[in-house]
């Protein structure tokens, strides 16, 4: 969320930044008009205490008509705070300075790493090696659940937990925290991360009928959730969480080639950093951030590409993201698998999540990063180590994890 004082201030900036991500600027318009309706509602309601404040023991009448308007000038003060709320709430988070304006085909390309495979035999994609080794199960997931769930068994599994391992035994070298998170969370906290969940634009989140409960679509909610309402002091920051949870999204639409297999799924696992900082030092951070996640795919030895987005395909609270894309040979192009975002003040004024300094309390910022989304790991390790035969050959910085195994076998 914006300081209001900005919006005002700066309208036509804010407008303008407002669009650039691809939402509606006439929003701006709105949250004002119902700011000055909210202004104007205070200050009848001050007049009218002022006048009851001077009144004297014998004016009875003119006491019961103040009460009478007063009651009805707060409930309508109400209704006009939580409509100036909900439009403070449509107001993304501008970019950066430093990031392009445009749609997602304005994505920069910032450097490519390793080399895609040569393969002397025909590539198979996940779903048919999945299928020959008997560890990908997308049948009978749909049949207990429905169409986007899936079973990972076997050598599959071992391999899930292997790169969760990994990628946790790197980030609390790293100094990170680890933490398994609840799945589950409250609405504010859901808006509060920037995640819409109840509204038309961005309803991919699942919510619990009759409960203010919504299933998490990362950990970053439940993570930067934590410390909803808290003030941390400066010498304790930053901040550095790796959670480990299960990510639920609907992913409503039709995605041709990516209904197949467990590239976009409705559950899926992922280990998520999250960090608070200080406001100076955010940009540092997200780089380091995303020098984390490169050291994570490099250790791998997955080819993949680095993109910084465009304003138009940044979501709601991101400042700047970076995206990895990993080399995915059945479709002959790089594919998402990790992100990383500056989403600087935006989630600490919504969740009043401060900092103390010097006595004084201001929002710290938060940024959070994919350290290993384990499906599509699995999916671009499946690909990229595969053999003429359908095996995988695991990579070397996992085996300690497989129970001695070097090779997932074709069953």
């Amino acid at each position: 969320m914006l300081e209001i004082n900005r919006i005002r201030n700066y309208p036509e900036e804010i407008r303008k930044a407002t669009e650039d991500k691809g939402f509606d600027g006439m929003v701006i318009d709105e949250l004002l008009a119902a700011d000055q309706r909210r202004k104007t509602i205070v200050g009848e309601v001050e007049k009218l205490r002022a006048e009851r404040n001077k009144l004297t023991k014998g004016d009875i009448q003119r006491g019961r008509e103040i009460k009478q308007l007063l009651n009805d000038r707060q409930g309508v003060l109400s209704d006009a705070n939580e409509n100036f709320m909900m439009l403070m709430l449509r107001v993304p988070n501008p970019s950066a300075p430093d990031v392009k304006i445009g749609t997602a085909d304005d994505n920069e390309v910032l450097r490519q790493v390793g080399q895609p495979r040569s393969f002397s035999f025909p590539v198979r994609d996940h779903m048919d090696i999945g299928n020959l080794t008997d560890t990908i199960d997308t049948e009978r997931g749909a049949k207990v659940a429905q169409s986007g769930f899936y079973f990972i068994k076997g050598e599959g599994a071992l391999l899930e937990f292997a790169l969760v391992q990994y990628a946790m035994t790197k980030l609390v070298a790293g100094g990170f925290t680890p933490v398994i998170t609840p799945n589950l969370v409250k609405e504010r906290i859901m808006v509060g991360c920037g995640f819409q969940s109840r509204s038309d634009k961005e309803r991919q989140i699942y919510n619990v009928e009759g409960e203010n409960l919504d299933l998490i679509a990362t950990a970053e909610i439940t993570l930067v959730g934590q410390h909803t309402d808290e003030t941390i002091d400066s010498k304790d920051l930053p901040k550095k969480y790796a959670g480990y949870s299960y990510c639920y999204r609907q992913e409503r639409g039709g995605y041709g080639k990516d209904v197949r297999g467990i590239l976009r799924v409705h559950e899926f696992r992922k280990v998520e950093m999250v960090l608070f900082c200080l406001p100076e030092e955010s940009d540092s951070w997200h780089e380091k951030l995303r020098e984390a996640e490169e050291d994570i795919w490099q250790g791998l030895e997955v080819p993949y590409q680095v993109v910084k987005m465009a304003s138009g395909d940044l979501g709601s609270a991101a400042s700047r993201k970076y995206d990895l894309e990993a080399w995915m040979p059945s479709q002959n192009k790089y594919r998402e698998v990790t992100s990383t975002s500056n989403t600087t003040d935006f989630q600490a004024r919504r969740l009043n999540i401060k900092y103390r300094r010097d006595g004084k309390s201001e929002y710290l910022h938060t940024l959070n990063g994919t350290a290993i989304a384990l499906g599509r790991a699995m999916i671009a390790i499946y690909e990229n180590f595969q053999n003429p035969d359908g095996s995988v050959s695991i990579p070397p910085v996992l085996q300690k994890w497989m129970n001695g195994k070097k090779v997932i076998e074709v069953k």
